[in-house]
């Protein structure tokens, strides 16, 4: 069964992510997707540019841009330029802020705001005039079109997506029941705007960790996942099974007790419960994670984004790339 992946990375210096995405290609990724940490990572289109210029097929986008900070006819006219620079290979990975945002007072874009922009975002990068003040506007730059994504786990966020999306960042889990959850209201989206769900590519993500000694890699990859945990639940439990919520609220209320930690120091790994750890991880040996992908692909996956742990981001990318993906290639 055929799989494609994309790597989730940050930027923390020039040299160094170059020398990653050079090596993701080399590897075998298909892309690999730059985090929009604002005061956090580099821009992430000024190193994505950069990289474009030294490879020649990877997929290079955002896990996630936003408007609070970037007006839609800026992410437009940027997707627009780097897709031109990079030959056709920029993807528009989008959400209504989290991170950078609520770190520095400022209010995610709400679903309202951020659909509107959206509808802008997507009409500009299809050749298409939008209404402005003075009149309208197109794009008179750049290569078109572009594709969107959009990182989004409720249920209204997942029916924007069915409507105007060409794909989602689904950040919820490999939970194959949440999975279910969710395709059921990206095609309720769909259908109001004449679409399928067949039309919307649904990109499962999560952390990855592989290694020889699977319990190792199960307890290694509970502190990286934790933040990723924290974020879907933040509005609702609606998807975690009955019995696993008092373990959940622990697990909350442990993680928002310490938000000023860095990423991966915030949460005991024992307060990441086996439901936590199995629902936002693929992590063992290469053949459990290959066992946990067979039933993604089972379940019609196609392609996964993967984000392994900043403590070992490089040695942990190398091994999945070379023990866990030829079996799906």
């Amino acid at each position: 069964m055929a799989m494609r992946f994309i790597v989730h990375s940050s930027a923390r210096n020039i040299s160094e992510i170059v020398q990653r995405i050079r090596r993701a290609e080399e590897l075998g990724y298909e892309g690999v997707f730059l985090a929009d940490s604002h005061m956090r990572s580099l821009d992430p289109f000024q190193a994505m540019a950069v990289a474009a210029r030294e490879t020649r097929k990877i997929l290079l986008g955002t896990a996630v841009t936003n408007i609070v900070y970037r007006d839609p006819t800026l992410v437009a006219g940027s997707f627009a330029t780097l897709n031109e620079i990079s030959g056709g290979r920029a993807i528009v990975g989008l959400g209504t802020g989290d991170g950078p945002v609520v770190s520095q007072g400022k209010n995610p874009t709400s679903l309202g705001r951020f659909e509107a922009g959206l509808a802008v975002i997507r009409e500009l990068l299809h050749g298409r005039a939008v209404a402005v003040p003075t009149g309208k506007i197109a794009l008179g730059i750049g290569r078109l079109p572009v594709p969107i994504y959009l990182s989004m786990e409720g249920p209204r966020g997942l029916q924007v997506a069915g409507r105007l999306a060409d794909g989602i960042i689904f950040g919820s889990g490999f939970d194959l029941s949440v999975l279910q959850w969710a395709r059921e209201r990206i095609a309720a989206g769909a259908k109001e705007t004449g679409r399928a769900l067949a039309d919307i590519d649904i990109m499962a993500a999560g952390m990855v960790f592989v290694d020889q000694d699977g319990d190792r890699a199960r307890f290694a990859i509970r502190r990286r996942l934790a933040n990723r945990a924290h974020h879907n639940f933040r509005y609702t439990l609606e998807t975690v099974p009955p019995e696993e919520v008092d373990g959940v609220k622990i697990f909350m209320a442990a993680f928002e007790g310490a938000k000023t930690r860095p990423i991966e120091e915030r949460i005991d790994p024992a307060l990441v419960t086996d439901y936590l750890a199995r629902r936002f991880s693929i992590a063992g040996t290469p053949e459990e994670c290959i066992e946990r992908l067979e039933i993604l692909a089972a379940a019609g996956i196609r392609r996964v984004m993967v984000t392994p742990p900043d403590s070992a981001f490089d040695e942990i990318m190398e091994r999945w790339g070379k023990e866990v993906m030829p079996h799906f290639q």
